[in-house]
């Protein structure tokens, strides 16, 4: 006899692949609205514009959608702990390595992020990951080395390229703890701990937000672009996956490496300009491939 619990979990989640496609679109986008950024706006005004725009458009949406902000010691011991691990230190950390490498790099070396989360996820969650998934994101993860060309590092002048692929790292190591925390914390509502957590970010944020307005302004491109990647990324993105991993678990986010590094570089052509390469060209084929293996038996993208 059939085990109903085995048949609602072989149940498509619509709900959540739907949520997961916006979330991959968005974030994906943000590399390139950051690039633009960038063009008017200097490093620490880029990344505090960011954390205050952020907070600006998603605390009202705490209180529309959410619970608003729970005047509770636990919340906010909670909030400060994302604010930091989820917004103010790796997107201050990811701003500097896109002022420095291409845009097609960091949103590879973003494709980590599944990785350190898996291993994270076996540590202190107690995650059993099975051979099928590991073998997708293996062949994935060898896509992601491609598209990168390493060898290209090894050529460059040292402190120049290493220090942007340090703190990309750094972000990437604090977006998978933040994971974890998400999935540890008591139960509560997404919408207003990701508001609370912008709120607490923003405070790191606002000085250098606020010197933008002391010289002249900002270009209106470069403020499209600041305007852009806040509501898409850290607004829309972020709360969707704080949405998803407590629906259904930090691993469930593991495609979003090889179908955000897809999107990355179609955005950058279009967008930006940017050229394929050759690398291109045969690490596409991988992370496909990857993507495909790493579903599970059944066809569905399940936590493990």
């Amino acid at each position: 006899m059939s085990n109903p619990a085995n048949q609602i979990d072989q149940t498509p989640d619509y709900r959540a692949r739907v949520a997961f496609a916006v979330m991959a679109i968005c974030m994906s986008l943000s590399f390139v609205f950051v690039k633009i950024s960038l063009e008017g706006f200097t490093l620490v005004q880029a990344a505090g514009g960011r954390l205050v725009l952020g907070a600006i458009v998603l605390i009202p949406i705490a209180f529309w959608f959410g619970d608003g902000l729970p005047r509770k010691l636990w919340f906010w011991k909670w909030a400060v702990v994302l604010g930091l691990m989820n917004f103010a230190v790796p997107i201050s950390l990811t701003t500097y390595g896109l002022l420095r490498l291409p845009s097609n790099v960091v949103g590879a070396l973003y494709s980590l992020i599944p990785l350190a989360t898996i291993a994270l996820s076996s540590i202190f969650l107690g995650a059993k990951i099975s051979r099928q998934k590991l073998l997708g994101l293996g062949i994935g993860f060898l896509g992601l080395l491609v598209i990168t060309e390493p060898t290209k590092w090894v050529e460059a002048t040292g402190p120049e390229h290493a220090l942007p692929m340090l703190a990309t790292l750094g972000a990437v190591a604090c977006f998978a703890s933040a994971a974890i925390a998400m999935r540890l914390m008591p139960k509560v509502h997404p919408v207003s701990m990701v508001g609370a957590s912008a709120l607490v970010a923003s405070v790191f944020g606002m000085i250098p937000f606020l010197s933008v307005f002391e010289g002249d302004p900002p270009s209106v491109r470069a403020w499209i672009g600041l305007l852009g990647v806040s509501i898409l990324s850290t607004a829309i993105a972020y709360s969707i996956r704080f949405y998803l991993i407590r629906r259904k678990g930090p691993v469930f986010l593991a495609p979003n490496a090889y179908v955000g590094i897809i999107l990355v570089n179609v955005f950058g052509v279009t967008l930006l300009g940017d050229r394929i390469t050759p690398a291109m060209m045969i690490a596409f084929p991988l992370i496909l491939v990857g993507l495909y293996i790493a579903r599970d038996s059944s066809g569905h993208m399940k936590q493990v």
